[in-house]
This record gives C-alpha cells, structure tokens and sequence, in this order.
C-alpha cells in the first residue's frame, strides 16, 4: 500500500498499525476501475466536524482502532480517496461480529442513512468457474462476511455497503452516495 499503513494481523478489530510489516504477506490485486466512476469531478474538500463522528476503540495488544464516520454522501471510490487524503486511513475492513455490531450501531446513531460505504469489494471472476469473489482494498484477508440474502451480487463490479438497521451487507452500485466509515 502506497500510504504506509498495514493492517495489525492477529487482532480481533483489525486496527490500522504503524509501522508497516511486508514479509508474508502477498499483495492482493484489485481491480483497476478504481475513479473511473468519478473522472472529472473535483476533488472535494476534507469532511468538516460537524459531517463527522469519530470513535476510537480498544483494541487488542495496546492496538487503538479509529474510526470516522462521514455523513457526507460520497461515491464509494471518492470516499476511499478522502478517508486517505483527510485521515491517512481506508474504508473500513470488518473481520468479526463485534466490530461489525459496533459499527452498524454507531452508524445507525450518527447518519440519517441506511447503508454506509465499508471498504470492501465484489467482482466476478470469469477463469475457470464463474464466481463472485470478494476483497477488501486495504488488502486484509476476507475472513468474516454478513451478506443480506439474495448478496452479493453477480454484477462485474459492485461496491460493499453495511445496512444501518440489521448490520447486513450489499451489493452497491460504487457510483451511490452514501456516508462512509473510515478505519485509521
């Protein structure tokens, strides 16, 4: 990752930790379609306080996690390029059932939405078998999902929001604006 920031393998929330540790660890391609939603917009400006909630979680180890809840409704990849530029992070990766809780509750509390961006990715893969393969862009492993029924989906790409009222997840269109977790 060009920013420098990896995820602290082995810990239950998965928190952003510095500094960065390569070894063992096999980069994860994602596909490229990354912006082409968004060419040609402006960049827009970094989210102000009052579009924001911020939430800092004990983790395991001495770990913090810190995430940024932004009510202001973003394409999926424009919101990725603030969560790096405003707070050095990514959309958030879940990786269990405590954090996807907390974040479906805090969420709930603090937007007027009912899907948030999380940081995760659906695509199909067309070599031998025909399947939806999931990633997340901060390249953590898949190790924990909590799909609504009928998801994902088998479209060529779709993005991954997190229902504020069951704490399901969906298939998203990437170009949707929706308010968005950042993990830092």
């Amino acid at each position: 990752m060009g920013s420098g920031l990896r995820l602290a393998a082995g810990r239950a929330n998965w928190c952003l930790s510095h500094p960065p540790s390569d070894e063992g660890a096999p980069e994860q391609e994602v596909p490229t379609e990354q912006g082409e939603e968004e060419s040609g917009e402006p960049e827009p400006p970094c989210p102000t306080e009052s579009e924001s909630f911020r939430m800092i979680v004990p983790g395991q180890e001495g770990h913090t996690c810190r995430y940024v809840f932004v009510n202001n409704c973003q394409p999926f990849w424009t919101a990725q390029r603030l969560c790096a530029r405003c707070y050095r992070g990514r959309l958030a990766s879940i990786h269990n059932y405590a954090t996807n809780h907390r974040l479906r509750c805090t969420a709930r509390a603090r937007t007027n939405r009912g899907q948030v961006w999380i940081g995760g990715i659906t695509f199909r893969r067309v070599r031998r078998y025909r399947r939806v393969c999931s990633r997340w862009i901060d390249h953590s492993p898949w190790n924990y999902s909590n799909w609504a029924r009928g998801n994902p989906r088998c479209a060529r790409k779709t993005c991954v929001a997190l229902c504020t009222r069951g704490g399901k997840w969906r298939s998203v269109n990437c170009r949707a604006r929706l308010p968005f977790i950042c993990a830092y």
